[in-house]
């Protein structure tokens, strides 16, 4: 079944025509990934399910349009969103950054809270007190994410998540998306580094100047031609 269905979505910043036509799916409990290089629309793809850029097409979510909901309510319909730079607030401390994102959860029956989170995260409950400025880029990364679970989605969006990261932590994050995913919860990532999104998705789309132009299950795409849309296109 379908948490999420985009058809024909065209967005737009400014005049400047920057998705064409994109259409994906996500199905109930499956991770799928926007894979391809900086620039072709991935970050943009992200943005436009959560509202953030102006676009024409539809946006289908456990079968009804949000095309017409603004941001906050989609929020609120069981949508988060972990942004590139981790969606955290640098001048408040670690806890405090956690406990904006549970205020913010509605859902009564709650997947996560921070005693779940810091299960999934055991490094955050040691740097609590911690200003999240201060952190590491894999810590913030965490935080972000920890932020995003704290709202209690059914679909998680995460962008970038293994950008610029050690390979040890790179690890620890295929873990954690592992493991939100046994959960429950559906899960679109937007990624480029290939060894990584091959540890963690079930299907793949692969984007290209603003157009999907390869998807299909990950197990039946070779790896060949996933490469080919990661070096650069003059």
């Amino acid at each position: 079944m379908k948490i999420l269905e985009l058809r024909n979505i065209n967005a737009f910043y400014g005049k400047s025509h920057v998705l064409f036509d994109v259409s994906l799916d996500v199905e109930k409990g499956e991770v799928a990934v926007l894979l391809g290089r900086n620039g072709v629309g991935k970050t943009t793809t992200l943005k436009t399910i959560m509202g953030l850029v102006k676009s024409t097409g539809d946006i289908i979510f456990e079968g009804k349009s949000i095309m017409n909901i603004p941001t906050h309510k989609r929020v609120k319909l069981g949508i988060g969103f972990v942004p590139d730079h981790g969606g955290i607030f640098p001048n408040l401390t670690v806890i405090q950054n956690l406990k904006i994102s549970l205020k913010r959860s509605k859902d009564s029956n709650k997947l996560f809270d921070l005693e779940s989170v810091f299960e999934l995260f055991p490094p955050l409950k040691d740097m609590t007190n911690r200003i999240a400025g201060t952190l590491s880029g894999g810590e913030r990364r965490m935080l972000g994410i920890a932020r995003g679970l704290l709202l209690n989605p059914r679909l998680l969006l995460i962008d970038e998540p293994s950008e610029g990261l050690a390979p040890s932590i790179v690890h620890t994050i295929v873990e954690i998306i592992q493991k939100i995913k046994e959960k429950g919860v559906s899960i679109l990532v937007a990624d480029q580094n290939l060894p990584f999104v091959e540890k963690i998705a079930d299907r793949v789309y692969v984007m290209d100047r603003g157009e999907i132009v390869l998807s299909g299950r990950i197990s039946e795409i070779s790896r060949r031609d996933l490469e080919a849309f990661l070096t650069f296109r003059g």
